[in-house]
């Protein structure tokens, strides 16, 4: 038998600060659990508003390739697809909300150097490249986002477990051993006080 469970009055003291430990961790868990929340509520409204904005930008995008492939002919709109370099600027730094890393992308915005000929096209191409640009930052932008909220949840899934584990079964089960240490003790006093 553990000396922690001998029914002393040292021992008694000890359960009631390990109780009193147990109560301010599940109202930390219980803050932090709200704190993450909003901010996962906040991305949330983010992810959406982003989704019909990227909705609205592949309309507008492929409105633009049709163009551009009517223009020009689409086995000339590949030739320049296949001419335009791709980039190679993105760049992943990680920030802390409550103890979760969540990623910031850091996205170069580079000029577009022209790498076909201004002859044989039109405008339509120009805006075709242009739209397809801001299609490709805005899934960046999202990508972002979804994996925030990705690692939004996970952490508040595991603070509710601990939440969970601290209300539901470590605090009750301090309170109970506290109980029978104090009645114990009030007994073990009772009989020294006959003793004397």
């Amino acid at each position: 038998m553990s000396a922690f469970y001998l029914p002393t009055k040292n021992n008694l003291l000890k359960i009631k600060a390990n109780l009193k430990l147990s109560k301010q961790g599940h109202e930390l868990l219980e803050k932090k659990k709200f704190i993450l929340t909003v901010e996962k509520n906040k991305y949330i409204k983010q992810q959406k508003k982003l989704k019909e904005e990227i909705n609205k930008l592949f309309e507008e995008g492929y409105t633009a390739l049709n163009n551009a492939s009517i223009d020009i002919g689409i086995d000339e709109l590949i030739n320049i697809s296949d001419g335009i370099k791709t980039e190679k600027s993105i760049d992943i730094k990680y920030k802390s909300i409550m103890g979760v890393e969540i990623p910031s992308i850091v996205y170069d915005i580079q000029d577009l150097e022209l790498s076909y000929g201004l002859y044989s096209t039109t405008i339509s191409v120009d805006e075709t490249i242009l739209k397809f640009i801001q299609i490709k930052r805005a899934i960046i932008q999202l990508a972002e986002i979804d994996n925030i909220l990705f690692r939004l949840n996970k952490s508040i899934q595991k603070v509710q477990k601990r939440s969970n584990a601290l209300n539901d079964i470590i605090i009750p089960n301090n309170e109970k051993i506290a109980e029978e240490r104090e009645r114990e003790e009030f007994t073990r006093l009772k009989v020294m006080k006959k003793g004397k």
